[in-house]
C-alpha cells in the first residue's frame, strides 16, 4: 500500500498521478453520464412526450437531447481541471477549452433548433404558397443561416482562445478582395440568383424564352438557371444573362393566339367562299381546347394565284397546344375538301386568242 502511495504522489509537471487520475475520471464519469441521458432521452423521454396531444416537447426534445451529452462533457473537463494544479496560463487554457465547448454546444442547439422551425412552421407554409420559387430558396436560405450561426461560433470561440478577430478578419478582408476581383462574374451571378428570387419573374415549370432560347424552368440556384428545352436538353443559363437580357415568360397567359392563312382558287364564287367561312368556323369550335367565342376569318387579299384568307383563332388548352393546331388544320382541310371547296396553290392560266376569227 505504502508504494502505491508513493506512486500516486509522484509529481509530474507540478501535478500528481493522482490529481491527473482524478482529473481524467471526471472527465470519463461526465462521457458516461452524458451516454446515460442521452439513452434515458431515446428510450423514456420521447415515449412520455409522444403521448401528450401537442407535437412541440417532441421537438424540443429531439433538439437538445444530443447537445445536452456535449454539455454535461464540458462541464465535466471544468469540474476536472478543479483537481490539478495549474499555473495562470493553465488555468487560462482550461477555461477557454470550458468556453468554446459551451460556445459550440449553444450553437449546436441554435442550428438544431432553427431547423426545426423550417420543418415544422415555415416549410409548410411554403408548400401552400401558390409560388414555386419558395420552394428552391428555402433550401438555399436554410443552409445559409446554418452557416452564419456556425461562423459566429467559431469567431466567438476563436476570441476566447485569444486569437485578434479584427486582424484576423482584416487578413480574410485582403484576401477575400483579392478573390472577389478573380471571381467577378460568380458574384454577379450570386446577386442575379438573389435579383431573381426576390422579384420572381417566373417559376418552376413556367415556359421561359431568355436571349432566343426558350424551354421550362427546372431549377433556380444561386450561379445560374437551369432550363428544359423543347428538344429534351438541358441548358444552362448565368443568373446574370437572366438578368441583363429581357426575359418572356408565356406561362401567365390563359390562352395561345393563332393565325392561319390559307387562298382559295379563283374560281370560286362569293356564295362559296361564305360557305367556306362557315366550314372553318364551325370546325375550330368542334376542337376541344379552343375557346369558340373568339374566332375571326378574313378575306384578306387578292392574290397572285389565290383569294387569301386569315384564320385567327385561341387555344385555351395550353399543355396540347400543337396537337390542338394540327387537329384544327386537318379538320379544316377535310372539311372543305368534302364541301368541294378547293385550296388553291401557285398556277398559271394562260389565255390563246385565236386571230384568223
Amino acid at each position: 500500500m505504502e508504494s502505491l502511495g508513493i506512486f500516486f504522489s509522484k509529481t509530474f509537471f507540478n501535478n500528481t498521478i493522482q490529481q491527473y487520475l482524478l482529473f481524467f475520471g471526471v472527465i470519463i464519469v461526465a462521457i458516461i453520464l452524458g451516454r446515460v441521458v442521452y439513452y434515458f432521452f431515446k428510450n423514456y423521454v420521447r415515449k412520455l412526450t409522444a403521448k401528450s396531444s401537442t407535437k412541440i416537447d417532441d421537438y424540443l426534445i429531439d433538439i437538445i437531447e444530443e447537445p445536452i451529452v456535449l454539455l454535461i462533457v464540458s462541464i465535466g473537463v471544468w469540474l476536472g481541471a478543479m483537481f490539478l494544479s495549474l499555473s495562470a496560463a493553465g488555468e487560462k487554457f482550461f477555461e477557454n477549452v470550458v468556453v468554446t465547448l459551451l460556445t459550440l454546444t449553444v450553437a449546436w442547439f441554435f442550428v438544431r433548433f432553427f431547423d426545426m422551425l423550417v420543418t415544422v412552421y415555415v416549410a409548410p407554409m411554403v408548400k401552400e404558397s401558390e409560388s414555386k420559387l419558395d420552394d428552391q430558396v428555402l433550401p438555399i436560405i436554410r443552409k445559409s443561416i446554418k452557416i452564419v450561426i456556425i461562423l459566429l461560433a467559431l469567431i466567438i470561440a476563436l476570441a476566447n482562445l485569444g486569437y485578434d478577430i479584427l486582424s484576423v478578419l482584416a487578413g480574410l478582408g485582403i484576401g477575400g478582395l483579392a478573390i472577389a476581383l478573380a471571381a467577378q462574374d460568380a458574384v454577379k451571378n450570386i446577386i442575379g440568383g438573389l435579383t431573381i428570387f426576390w422579384d420572381k419573374p417566373f417559376q418552376l415549370n413556367d415556359w421561359i424564352e431568355v436571349s432566343g432560347k426558350s424551354g421550362s424552368v427546372l431549377e433556380v440556384g444561386l450561379r445560374s438557371t437551369r432550363i428544359k428545352t423543347i428538344g429534351g436538353t438541358h441548358l444552362v443559363i448565368p443568373n446574370s444573362t437572366v438578368v441583363d437580357t429581357m426575359v418572356e415568360n408565356y406561362s401567365p397567359r390563359t390562352k395561345r393566339r393563332q393565325v392561319v392563312n390559307i387562298g382559295l382558287v379563283y374560281s370560286i364564287t362569293a356564295d362559296e367562299m361564305e360557305k367556306a367561312f362557315n366550314i372553318i368556323e364551325n370546325t375550330i369550335k368542334s376542337i376541344a381546347g379552343t375557346d369558340p367565342d373568339d374566332i375571326m376569318i378574313r378575306f384578306t387579299n387578292f392574290g397572285a394565284y389565290s383569294l387569301d384568307l386569315e384564320i385567327v383563332y385561341w387555344i385555351v388548352d395550353n399543355d396540347n397546344w400543337k396537337m390542338i393546331i394540327h387537329q384544327v388544320n386537318m379538320g379544316i382541310k377535310r372539311n372543305l375538301d368534302d364541301a368541294g371547296i378547293e385550296m388553291a396553290f401557285p398556277t398559271e392560266t394562260h389565255y390563246v386568242i385565236n386571230q384568223n376569227n
